[in-house]
């Protein structure tokens, strides 16, 4: 029976993960115990000495403190066995005061402190308050009254035993002590357990920022390493088709060309999807047209959809044509290669139409609402709540097709949010799907751009640029040499940072593209020395750093300081062309 009874309270404590909750489990066991015992050893002892109402008292409360035991054990809720325990002393006090002649003494005072005690310890802070104003106020009553009045109020006639006085207050002292060593036991456990947890928190927190600094720099590092021979194959693809190439020739080399950049937009999109994971991703603000941008994206993709044989739309406002604003270009080329691709991939037959319009002007702040709909295979209803999810992929039940992993739509939509805005989409299944988002862009007065192209530069002066590349890879070097011919230009060339260096020394130049990552002395080292050198020309000398990682942010990083700009490998001869117009500028600026 015992062995019974002690597998049915672990099983009852193990219901309970806290161990404030066992703790308070425990001592509601032991308190209704403790009583019961106390009960039925005054009950022998009245039986005995004194057979009044006392007897009838004590053995009502017996059965009581015998039911709530058993109610403990029944799986019967503890916290209403705790309401249930508090009842019953509560009777106890108030016959106290009700049946002796002198209620109001020790004993009585020792079951209010039981009281006061184990309602806040078993049933908390709102029913401990309850269960002490119940049971102490009649008490303080009586104790004001008689100590600052004079008056006595005896409402009982029965006398105290003195055997069951003297065994009830060396008992209840007993329990009041057991009650708090017991509970500040388990509080002091609880706040041992905290600390460990919280320190292995800390320690998994640690290794969680190692692990997503490490995967950070592995990402960067990959990147590097695949936008490196990506800058190869674009570089020289755009070299072979300036050079009149065949017809078949020159299909062949779109083609390469699109592939090569496809795969770096997707390089692009799983590093910007670990900065958005990260919360590094920021917003970088230059001047654009939006009608340019939009006819560029459309552009790119109509080849994709040419070969689906699906009808492809792009519809402007007319207000937005000619317009310059001012807004994040490259995030929002993202948004719509991520979108407007990925409805071109799940539309087998049908069109794919983009429509852009402004929806609200106010000052110089434009918000322009974007629209993509495709007559493609739709998005299932059960699906819809995970189609942002990066790691969902939704199928379609009918030809098992899949509508995106869900990385392309889970960087979209994260990029639309740091802009402030929030990508929706509705869908049928079977039927197509249509995504919208708005943007906030700031105009632009083109006669300030205007004004700012005003410099007049001879045609040839390009032409005349002392040009020094610094890059230990020989297929970057030939790509940029090969770009360069274009406009009769030949660079010198310094593998690394040190000879590099050297040549500054020997010869002034008016450029240097500088690669980041290289041998011996790297980009940064070099650029740093360079700007060291005891000659105001020499110190100088335009810096344009090269480099293959898109995860920096070139103007808010103090390691760049030493440099003036910076060009992504791979790059696009009308970005080279971009930078050595810069450069003549300021040199002519410098010359007048």
């Amino acid at each position: 029976m015992l062995e019974h009874l002690s597998k049915r309270y672990h099983t009852i404590l193990l219901t309970e993960a806290g161990l404030f909750n066992r703790a308070r489990i425990s001592i509601l066991l032991q308190l209704l115990t403790a009583f019961a015992v106390l009960s039925v050893f005054l009950f022998i002892l009245y039986f005995f000495q004194e057979r009044n109402i006392l007897l009838y008292r004590i053995s009502l409360l017996m059965v009581l403190f015998f039911a709530g035991l058993m109610m403990l054990f029944l799986n019967v809720s503890w916290r209403i066995v705790g309401h249930y325990f508090m009842f019953c002393l509560t009777c106890f006090i108030w016959s106290n005061l009700l049946i002796l002649k002198n209620g109001f003494n020790i004993v009585t005072v020792q079951y209010v402190l039981m009281i006061v005690s184990g309602g806040y310890y078993i049933l908390g802070l709102r029913w401990g308050w309850v269960y002490s104003l119940i049971n102490t106020v009649p008490i303080v009553v009586l104790f004001s009254l008689e100590q600052f009045y004079g008056i006595s109020i005896t409402l009982g006639m029965v006398g105290v035993n003195i055997y069951a006085y003297n065994i009830s207050i060396i008992f209840n002292f007993l329990l009041l002590i057991f009650i708090h060593f017991y509970f500040f036991r388990a509080f002091k456990r609880t706040s041992k357990k905290e600390r460990k947890l919280t320190a292995n928190l800390e320690r998994s927190l640690r290794s969680a920022r190692i692990v997503a600094e490490e995967k950070t720099n592995f990402l960067s590092t990959m990147a590097h390493e695949l936008r490196t021979p990506l800058n190869a194959v674009i570089g020289i693809t755009n070299v072979l088709m300036e050079n009149d190439p065949k017809p078949q020739q020159k299909e062949d080399l779109e083609i390469l060309h699109f592939s090569a950049e496809n795969l770096m937009a997707t390089i692009d999109d799983i590093l910007s999807f670990n900065r958005l994971d990260l919360g590094i991703e920021k917003l970088e603000l230059t001047t654009f047209g939006l009608d340019t941008l939009l006819n560029n994206v459309y552009g790119a993709l109509k080849l994709k959809s040419d070969a689906k044989s699906i009808d492809f739309f792009l519809q402007v406002d007319k207000e937005i044509v000619g317009l310059s604003v001012q807004g994040d270009q490259n995030r929002l080329t993202q948004i719509l290669f991520n979108i407007v691709g990925n409805a071109i991939k799940f539309t087998q037959k049908g069109f794919v139409k983009i429509i852009v319009g402004v929806e609200k002007s106010v000052d110089n702040v434009l918000t322009v609402g974007f629209e993509i709909s495709d007559s493609g295979i739709g998005i299932a209803g059960d699906q819809v709540n995970n189609l942002f999810d990066p790691y969902f992929r939704g199928e379609n039940g009918t030809n098992r097709q899949y509508y995106g992993t869900g990385l392309g739509l889970s960087i979209a939509s994260r990029l639309v949010e740091l802009h402030g805005g929030r990508l929706t989409f509705k869908s049928k299944e079977g039927t197509g799907t249509t995504f919208s988002f708005q943007l906030n862009f700031t105009k632009v007065d083109p006669m300030v751009d205007e004004l700012k192209e005003e410099v007049q530069i001879p045609a040839d002066e390009i032409a005349r640029l002392q040009i020094l590349v610094v890059d230990d890879s020989p297929v970057n070097v030939m790509v940029f040499q090969k770009t360069l011919s274009r406009w009769n230009l030949k660079a010198d060339v310094a593998e690394n940072g040190q000879i590099g260096l050297d040549a500054v020394m020997k010869k002034t130049y008016d450029v240097i593209f500088m690669d980041i990552n290289m041998p011996v002395m790297d980009g940064l080292e070099a650029s740093r020395m360079i700007r060291e050198i005891n000659d105001k020309q020499k110190k100088g000398i335009y810096i344009i750093a090269l480099t293959a990682s898109i995860d920096i942010s070139f103007d808010k990083r103090s390691e760049f300081g030493c440099m003036d700009d910076f060009m992504l490998k791979p790059f696009y001869p009308k970005d080279l062309e971009d930078k050595l117009h810069h450069v003549a500028k300021l040199k002519a600026n410098r010359m007048l």
